[in-house]
């Protein structure tokens, strides 16, 4: 497998920790370095953009510094010829934000041509060695207002006693210790666990419920953002409900 070579800038570090469980490496930063130490055994004619996608667009001064990025990357897309095919990985909601070449096979979190799981690492496993506790609440969800999707679902079941639905209205990156705890000991207390989509198609939730031994139910609108569904039978552990 052929790798672009762009520099340590395109694959910055961050001091991000969200979700709240993450311990670890975003999905860009594990593949990348798992795909450095595979590189010689796989058998592709895409090539490889190491880019830290998350990190960068997270990054305070992205912005401002998007038009420079994009004239390194071309630069160095300059050095295969015209035809050749790329792949790039990306976690971010909003998938590349910089120039890429047409046809790039883009593998997504929330968006792209391949659908890929909204997770991340986290090296204590600390979702899945929590305690089952026997299940006492019907549904529970525990988030923030960041698409209209999220809305609807808590309109939806504010009059049923039985589904617990702690809405917050703003989003922010550093979730309070308690509102983490509750999202812990509502969600191993509960059947199913409410997992709608947020700002990007897909949702933490889904995959960390999954840890929990909880059913998640996925709330979409537009697009149906499940990984592997050929090879992945979701009915028989989630629910999927298109707004």
């Amino acid at each position: 497998m052929k790798i672009v070579e762009l520099g340590k800038m395109f694959r910055p570090g961050t001091s991000h920790v969200y979700p709240p469980f993450k311990n670890g490496r975003y999905m860009e930063e594990f593949a990348y370095e798992t795909l450095m130490a595979k590189k010689d055994e796989i058998q592709t004619d895409l090539v490889y953009l190491p880019i830290f996608w998350t990190n960068l667009q997270n990054h305070p001064g992205f912005t401002q510094s998007r038009s420079k990025y994009d004239i390194v990357l071309n630069q160095a897309l300059q050095q295969y010829p015209k035809n050749t095919r790329y792949f790039t990985i990306v976690q971010h909601d909003d998938g590349p934000q910089l120039q890429l070449p047409k046809d790039t096979v883009v593998f997504g979190a929330c968006t792209g041509t391949i659908p890929l799981p909204l997770i991340y690492e986290d090296t204590t496993n600390r979702l899945s060695q929590l305690e089952h506790k026997e299940p006492d609440i019907f549904a529970s969800f525990v988030g923030s207002l960041t698409h209209p999707v999220r809305q609807r679902m808590a309109s939806a079941v504010e009059s049923r006693p039985d589904i617990v639905c702690r809405m917050q209205k703003a989003w922010n990156v550093k979730v309070p210790t308690e509102q983490a705890d509750e999202f812990l000991d509502l969600t191993m207390r509960s059947k199913f666990c409410l997992a709608p989509r947020g700002y990007g198609r897909s949702s933490f939730r889904f995959f960390e419920a999954i840890l929990m031994d909880t059913i998640p139910v996925y709330f979409w609108d537009d697009v149906e953002w499940l990984p592997y569904k050929e090879h992945l039978e979701y009915k028989l552990f989630s629910v999927s409900i298109s707004d």
